[in-house]
């Protein structure tokens, strides 16, 4: 019975650090080519449960965002497990880029950018707490926000941004309430 819990819990373990290991590999990877193009890193957390995080990966591959987008970033999502997060990421988890001071439950979708140098240059947090994630229309501003101080955007592009999140009537493509 001790035997097959430690090996259980071993193949967690493994499983567990693989997981970690391969997602600082996507970043590393990505932090070398935005060194190499002089671009920041969208760091994109996304949950394999949530339907927001689908959404919000949907729209980042659309050829009109990535067009956009990838001029001034090198975009790595990472997709986590139900059965990492359930609805949460906690203290316990592996993605905890924001720092063990501020290790509260976190929504997702979350994201992060970061400059080619590997430092954290944005967050998805609106004065550090609250999460953006989707942008909606009333946190909208926040988002450009962060994509404006660390970009080269114009104007234009800030608004093919924006316009990405909302159909031809100005409905917003997906809300969860």
């Amino acid at each position: 019975m001790y035997k097959t819990i430690f090996i259980l819990l071993t193949l967690i373990s493994v499983n567990f650090s693989f997981s970690q290991n391969k997602d600082a590999i996507l970043i590393e990877e990505a932090l070398e080519k935005a060194q190499k193009e002089n671009k920041h890193v969208f760091i994109n957390y996304l949950s394999s449960s949530c339907k927001v995080s689908k959404k919000m990966e949907t729209l980042m591959n659309t050829e009109t965002f990535q067009k956009v987008f990838n001029s001034n970033y090198v975009v790595v999502n990472i997709t986590v497990s139900k059965e990492e997060t359930s609805e949460f990421v906690n203290c316990s988890n592996p993605v905890k880029s924001f720092g063990e001071n501020n290790c509260k439950p976190l929504e997702f979708p979350f994201w992060y950018v970061l400059d080619n140098k590997g430092n954290f240059v944005g967050t998805s947090f609106i004065d550090g707490s609250q999460n953006i994630g989707y942008p909606t229309k009333k946190n909208m501003e926040s988002f450009l926000a962060v994509i404006k101080n660390t970009s080269d955007f114009t104007e234009t592009n800030l608004e093919l941004i924006s316009n990405s999140f909302y159909n031809q009537k100005g409905q917003q493509l997906y809300t969860s309430k």
